[in-house]
């Protein structure tokens, strides 16, 4: 059987062990052979570009949720508005939602489309 989930990152930078849940479940996830999708938007567009530190102790996670194509990228609103293109911007895809979430990711469509939404 193969479930669709969907993990969103709203996590700001004082909050790692949330972002440690999300990136570990979504690879959980994607382990079992289900869809994973990973996803940054809020305080949480901050967290690619500080991921991307070969030292901070969660980038082999988030390295591996890459090279497996897990990570979808970044609301790009929250990335302009939290002041992170020069970081996530140049890492991971920038994504603009439909003008009724005003661009945020449409997680309503990510529901309509089958997938479990988790927040962290």
């Amino acid at each position: 059987m193969n479930n669709k989930h969907a993990f969103m990152v709203y996590a700001g930078e004082q909050e790692q062990g949330r972002v440690f849940h999300a990136l570990t479940h979504a690879l959980q996830a994607y382990e079992r052979g289900n869809t994973s999708e990973l996803y940054f938007a809020a305080e949480g567009a901050a967290w690619p570009g500080l991921l991307t530190n070969p030292d901070h102790q969660l980038h082999p996670l988030f390295s591996k949720l890459q090279d497996v194509g897990v990570i979808q990228g970044a609301c790009e609103s929250c990335v302009i508005a939290f002041g992170h293109e020069q970081s996530t911007g140049q890492v991971v895809p920038m994504l603009k939602g439909p003008e009724c979430s005003y661009g945020q990711i449409d997680i309503l469509g990510l529901e309509d489309e089958g997938y479990r939404v988790w927040l962290f």
